[in-house]
């Protein structure tokens, strides 16, 4: 049976793909459509796609198995074995169990895996080696899981900020790892020490800084992630948002040309005009109207201040924010004073005994839509009303890691002396 199959691969595995296009062709168009399951599959196909060829690359690469066709790509694995399996883990699971399940789902995907895979060695598909199981829990780990799991997220409208970093992973496994992955491959440019040029890894790193800052307001101010199709539940106007309306298009539009000065190829601008093509030709026309049918004529004022493609120099329209510092702590009033006199827009400086809740032990600053932010990020928040410097600034101190680390800094500072608590603690 085995040899009849082997003799016959190529057209069993043809009719294989050619019945698989048919299921998803009544999956997504002869059947009434469920467009939260419709995403929830496409994010776990999108991640398993990307994740699974890069896996796959370095499970060959380390020589725990390789797949025996001749000519096969650079990636290692035929383009109809990578489709079949990418239905098979990012459609099928999904669909069925909507992302529940999660370690049940994991187990019989390994357990399948460790069925199937034999097969294909004893068909002469693929040869395996002696720790070849040892890719099979890497899969597992590192595709099958978080793909499967960001559709249940999804689904269910949970852990925005898990969301957000899968849509990160996914644009940097395309854009930083895929891309000249492929160039590469076909010639188109060579291998270069990435030691060799810190300042374009630096030019890099500035240029994509703004999207990751947007990337986490959109996350912790507007509950939602970047994606259009993910959106974000309230209108951010604050933050990077101030000073640029899109940030991500152009951090994203700009970032291919490091890269292409890296490369020494200018293949790597034609990233930048298909970045300004889908802004042009999908984002603007779809995102447009579905944020003036969400946020109306607050939409329409904050489009017509805050420009696309260039950042402001003041932040004209930034909603009001308040903050509270203790009028009895000499630091704090210093503080205090500073900011009256820094000529920043649209913040007001209240007195601690003036704060609407109970008691506050840290400085507090509240923006328009009521999210507090306390002690560190309380000060750059108020930063981000004076000028593009200072807001540069306030970004770095509200990035996650790096205010972590700040925080802990002045958690550990003797600001106030003994006989005096300081509240900017």
């Amino acid at each position: 049976m085995l040899t009849l199959f082997s003799n016959n691969y190529g057209v069993i595995i043809s009719s294989l793909v050619l019945f698989t296009l048919f299921f998803l062709g009544y999956l997504f168009v002869g059947k009434k459509q469920d467009v939260k399951l419709n995403w929830a599959m496409f994010y776990s196909t999108l991640y398993i796609s990307i994740a699974l060829s890069i896996v796959n690359y370095l499970c060959v690469k380390f020589n725990l198995w390789h797949f025996t066709e001749e000519g096969v790509n650079a990636i290692k694995l035929p383009f109809n074995i990578l489709f079949l399996w990418v239905v098979l883990w990012g459609i099928v699971p999904v669909l069925i169990f909507k992302g529940k399940y999660l370690l049940l789902m994991s187990v019989l995907m390994f357990w399948l895996d460790i069925l199937i895979m034999p097969v294909l060695e004893e068909l002469g598909i693929l040869v395996l080696n002696e720790k070849w199981f040892i890719g099979e829990l890497i899969l597992i780990a590192f595709v099958f899981i978080p793909g499967y799991f960001w559709s249940y997220c999804s689904l269910n409208n949970k852990y925005h900020g898990l969301r957000a970093i899968f849509q990160i992973a996914v644009m940097t496994g395309v854009f930083l790892i895929g891309l000249p992955f492929i160039l590469m491959a076909y010639g188109l440019v060579e291998t270069i020490d990435i030691y060799a040029t810190p300042f374009i890894l630096q030019l890099f790193l500035m240029l994509v800084f703004p999207a990751l800052v947007a990337v986490f307001d959109l996350v912790k101010k507007g509950e939602g992630t970047p994606f259009p199709y993910d959106p974000t539940q309230k209108l951010i106007r604050t933050g990077v948002y101030a000073y640029c309306r899109n940030p991500i298009q152009w951090s994203f539009t700009l970032m291919f040309i490091p890269l292409s000065i890296y490369y020494e190829s200018l293949y790597f601008l034609i990233g930048t005009i298909f970045s300004i093509a889908y802004a042009f030709g999908v984002s603007d026309y779809q995102e447009y109207a579905d944020m003036e049918l969400r946020f109306g004529k607050v939409w329409d004022a904050y489009k017509k201040e805050v420009p696309k493609w260039r950042f402001l120099w003041r932040p004209k329209t930034i909603p009001v924010g308040t903050v509270y510092f203790d009028a009895n702590c000499n630091q704090c009033s210093e503080i205090s004073k500073w900011f009256s006199n820094s000529k920043a827009i649209n913040l007001d400086i209240k007195s601690s005994s003036e704060f609407p809740k109970s008691t506050i032990l840290q400085v507090t600053y509240i923006d328009h839509n009521g999210i507090e932010f306390k002690s560190v990020s309380a000060i750059a928040c108020c930063l981000e009303h004076i000028n593009l410097a200072y807001a540069t600034l306030a970004w770095f101190m509200r990035f996650p890691g790096i205010n972590q680390f700040l925080q802990l800094i002045i958690d550990t500072m003797e600001l106030g002396g003994r006989e005096e608590n300081c509240d900017v603690k």
